[in-house]
């Protein structure tokens, strides 16, 4: 029998599978219900009742039919998939903690598995796009291996404040978004029905793992925020800080058509008692640490030149300003030690304002060209550092480790008196950033020249500990400490390759030259600067060795005049090309006295 068409029922009609003695078409349908003893049918049934007698052979019963039968959509149900397993969410909120969004493939509606999909596609995406801009920023150097680059290029890329800025921002929301999206998994893909037990588990489960996807994202947002604060407090944008002698950096390898890179180093000694004391005395900022780094931008390797303190009659480079006002030297009215180099920043910025004009740090200036009058070298950028932000930089990173080769007195005077305390003499001795500073300036019971080679044992220290562990579990304090301790004219543009030349330096031995007593051509009363430029030539284009002479009987005779002796001349270990220059390491290696 067919449905009824509508909501009234259709008269059966002859061949619907009714039996003809039933069959009455004049009779009108009227509703059937079975007694309360007969099984009821699965839904309501419209059957044909007539006024007539009872055919014997009719069933006094409906059987009941069996499931299939009584719900067609039974036997679908029952091949349905089953629900969501605990279990099953767990792998899933797992899965959205690798790649976002990746665990609402386990969801139970088709709407939140298209919108999982998408957002781990976009994720995946974004980290190959990533990787394509920062495969095409990797440019290596002659003999310089990808991975070399690949990390001057990252470092490079992390000292512009602008990017900086960025990833701060893209970290935040991303964070935010994959904590939301780990929550939203486990909830989308969980059964309906959990016991306490199970939701207590599932809330922890996706607690921990929010934490270690947020912690991370946090703290690398942090960092980012510092480093582009100590950037912003530290290099100036280009344009603001003025300076003559700041070269071009324009290019995509600005140091290119730079053989050496000079970068003047300073040491300025202010802390509050220095302070104090130069008010009462009436002397302003004096630089009692002077370096010059030259380092060859092809290779990194460095030169450390140290220049005593106590020179005098500086000359300037011919046509400057400072050479126009002092045609004698860097020397006027006495006393003499007014007119010592480490004066030359407080003279010029005090008594000749004419000088430098509208530059921005004119004291810098006349000491770049009072360097350059010494040592022959153009001097293209100055670093200043405070020595108590020396201290604070030595404890940001945990202290540092030196030889020290004789005992050193902390305080005291010319006379070893009222000495505070002594730095013991011993090998691989850690100091921290009190002891230190100490260690670099403490000169009573030794010499200016053995204070100037324990600051290049200290700065050589600094470098080589600096680690990259050691600058990410201290990065905070490191760069607190960095803002307070350096005064600079490197402008931010700079940085970059700046910063790609810097890990060239690490992987190079650095030499240094010292201009001591008798050494060099350097005389406290007398100073022969010629002979201390050409000192300065050697050390960086050193003159091929000399062969030693064959003086064995018979040795002219058979001398081959078409013998090339170049192979001769290279063996043995080359001779001291300049007196006084040294492998840093051999100058701070333990060597008691």
């Amino acid at each position: 029998m067919t449905e009824p068409e509508g909501r009234r029922p259709r008269r059966a009609a002859a061949g619907d599978g009714v039996p003809s003695e039933l069959y009455r078409p004049d009779s009108p349908p009227r509703r059937l219900y079975l007694d309360d003893d007969t099984p009821a049918p699965p839904r309501a049934e419209t059957l044909w009742r007539h006024d007539g007698p009872r055919p014997a052979d009719l069933p006094t019963s409906i059987p009941t039919p069996p499931p299939a039968a009584q719900d067609p959509g039974a036997a679908r149900t029952a091949t349905k998939r089953k629900g969501p397993r605990f279990s099953g969410s767990v792998l899933f909120t797992f899965l959205s903690t690798l790649v976002p969004g990746l665990g609402l493939v386990g969801s139970r509606q088709r709407s939140i598995r298209t919108v999982g999909i998408a957002v781990a596609a976009g994720f995946v995406a974004l980290i190959a796009g990533f990787g394509v801009f920062f495969a095409t920023r990797v440019t290596p150097a002659p003999n310089q291996g990808w991975l070399d680059a690949a990390a001057s290029a990252a470092v490079g890329l992390i000292s512009q404040r602008a990017t900086l800025h960025v990833i701060t921002a893209l970290m935040i929301a991303v964070g935010l978004l994959w904590v939301a999206l780990i929550a939203t998994t486990h909830v989308a893909t969980r059964p309906r029905r959990l016991g306490a037990g199970k939701r207590a588990i599932g809330a922890f489960l996706v607690a921990a793992l929010s934490l270690g996807i947020a912690a991370p994202v946090a703290v690398g947002a942090r960092y980012s925020q510092v480093l582009a604060s100590t950037l912003g407090s530290t290099f100036s944008p280009l344009g603001e800080v003025i300076s003559d002698s700041q070269p071009d950096i324009e290019g995509p390898n600005p140091f290119e058509s730079i053989p050496r890179l000079n970068v003047l180093l300073l040491g300025a000694d202010m802390d509050e008692r220095r302070i104090e004391e130069g008010d009462r005395l009436g002397y302003g900022l004096r630089t009692d640490t002077i370096m010059l780094a030259s380092v060859d931008t092809a290779t990194g390797e460095t030169a450390l030149i140290q220049i005593p303190r106590n020179v005098q009659y500086t000359p300037f480079p011919p046509g400057s300003e400072l050479s126009m006002l002092f045609p004698g030297g860097y020397t006027g009215e006495p006393p003499a030690d007014e007119w010592f180099i480490n004066t030359m920043w407080e003279k010029v910025d005090a008594g000749y304002p004419r000088v430098f004009r509208g530059q921005t740090y004119r004291g810098a200036e006349g000491l770049k060209q009072g360097v350059e009058g010494i040592t022959g070298l153009e001097v293209h950028y100055f670093v200043m550092l405070n020595i108590d932000g020396l201290r604070e930089l030595v404890d940001a990173m945990g202290g540092v480790t030196v030889n020290i080769n004789e005992d050193l007195p902390i305080g005291g005077n010319s006379e070893n008196r009222r000495a505070d305390a002594w730095l013991r003499q011993g090998p691989d001795q850690h100091l921290d950033g009190y002891h230190a500073l100490w260690y670099a300036r403490s000169r009573w019971s030794t010499s200016d020249y053995s204070r100037m080679a324990r600051q290049s044992c200290l700065i050589n220290a600094v470098v080589d500990q600096a680690s990259p562990a050691t600058m990410l579990t201290r990065f905070e304090a490191i760069a607190r400490a960095s803002s307070q301790m350096i005064q600079t004219d490197i402008p931010q543009e700079a940085l970059e390759p700046l910063v790609d030349l810097a890990l060239k330096v690490q992987d190079q031995p650095m030499k240094r030259l010292v201009f001591s007593q008798g050494k060099n051509g350097y005389w406290y009363s007398d100073p022969d600067f010629e002979a201390m430029r050409a000192a300065v030539d050697d050390m960086l284009d050193p003159p091929p060795p000399t062969p030693t002479p064959d003086t064995s009987p018979g040795a002219d005779e058979t001398d081959d005049p078409d013998e090339d002796p170049s192979d001769e001349s290279s063996e043995g270990p080359p001779p001291t090309l300049v007196d006084g220059t040294q492998d840093v390491e051999d100058a701070c290696a333990y060597n008691p006295m």
